[in-house]
């Protein structure tokens, strides 16, 4: 009979390598089977706490708490997670209102918070509906007429404080470089007679100096007769910040319509300016000043603050030194002769205020006519 032959050492050897071989593969296997699974979300990874966990090396230190094994906690994930759930929910507040469907490019506050009347744009292809953003209002400029289309601006107690009216009325230097940037000499009262008058005023941003320094730029003025901007123009301008000491908050649009006004020299369509170089260039003088103004009580929610028994406020005064007088007696005029509806104002200028209010409720707000005082 044949004897067996005796199995070296070395074949054994060989068959163990492969044995931990197959089980090193068999565990990479299932690790990045485990690992795939995760990724795409077919159940929570508790095992591998680092797998789908994206940028893990730029954690900072504050944010992930490691054991005494290495391995994070239940606790410091969930402080992690929720951070971070906290900043995309700050991040998503600035787009998109938490308050039902209304959704907003801009933040609450901002004066384009419930819409941009005319759509205007930051594009210097577009120099008659010509965007500019500023900290303390927004400005539809229109480069043809060298005056805005409109201001608007958000009105609340943060605006109101002790800086003084600086008085330094001066060029808009942010506005695209081939422009021409208006000077204040440019109104030239003694011939025109119409006065540098504020859109949005000076009296509403005075929070800071330069909130208020903000209102002289030439961009903020339109040509206003003198009895139309201290007279009516004011003291609708004092009844705003009287609702604000009453608790309230307003936006606000106001600008210019139409062509002619008078002046205390005279009726003119326009101040021409005539330039050393030869160049000529042309300020527009319009016939009306209008303002809109939406009436809110203080909140932290002001979608759900509008109702339809919120009060809206919308004037249009002619650009003339009559309106001084009410009819034929010598009685002073004030914007309360001047009162009218937002669709007034709307049908006038061919623009569409407070647009992404829900239609019903945004027409009923705009064709009421104000009686608050």
């Amino acid at each position: 009979m044949a004897r067996k032959k005796k199995r070296t050492s070395k074949s054994s050897g060989k068959k163990i390598l492969k044995k931990i071989l197959f089980v090193i593969a068999l565990v990479l296997v299932c690790y990045y089977a485990y690992t795939y699974l995760v990724e795409s979300g077919f159940f929570k990874n508790d095992f591998f706490p680092n797998v789908n966990k994206a940028n893990t090396e730029e954690v900072f230190e504050s944010e992930v708490i490691e054991s005494s094994s290495g391995i994070q906690n239940e606790k410091s994930i969930e402080e992690v997670e929720s951070k971070e759930a906290n900043e995309k929910e700050d991040v998503k507040k600035s787009e998109v209102n938490v308050s039902g469907d209304f959704e907003s490019d801009y933040v609450e506050n901002h004066p384009l918070f419930f819409g941009n009347p005319s759509d205007a744009i930051g594009d210097v292809n577009v120099p008659k509906n010509y965007l500019m953003e500023k900290p303390q209002f927004i400005i539809s400029y229109n480069n043809e007429k060298l005056i805005p289309n409109w201001v608007g601006w958000h009105l609340g107690n943060e605006d109101l404080g002790e800086a003084e009216r600086s008085d330094k009325f001066v060029p808009d230097g942010t506005l695209p470089e081939s422009w021409y940037q208006v000077r204040k000499e440019d109104y030239q009262f003694n011939m025109y007679g119409f006065d540098r008058g504020h859109v949005c005023p000076s009296a509403d941003k005075t929070a800071t100096s330069e909130d208020n320094e903000a209102t002289f730029l030439m961009t903020n003025m339109i040509p206003q007769s003198p009895n139309c901007n201290r007279i009516v123009w004011m003291h609708l301008e004092s009844y705003e910040r009287e609702l604000v000491d009453q608790g309230n908050e307003l936006y606000i649009f106001a600008g210019p319509h139409g062509v002619g006004g008078t002046g205390s020299r005279g009726y003119f369509e326009e101040i021409v300016i005539n330039k050393k170089d030869g160049d000529v260039y042309k300020i527009t003088v319009p016939a009306y000043s209008w303002k809109v103004i939406m009436i809110l009580s203080e909140s932290d929610d002001d979608v759900n603050a509008i109702s339809d028994d919120t009060e809206v406020i919308a004037v249009s005064v002619p650009n003339t030194q009559d309106c001084k007088f009410i009819k034929d007696t010598e009685e002073k005029a004030d914007w309360h002769d001047y009162i009218c509806s937002i669709n007034d104002i709307e049908q006038m200028t061919g623009y569409d205020f407070f647009e992404l209010l829900e239609d019903n409720l945004e027409e009923t707000l705009e064709s009421k006519i104000y009686n608050g005082f």
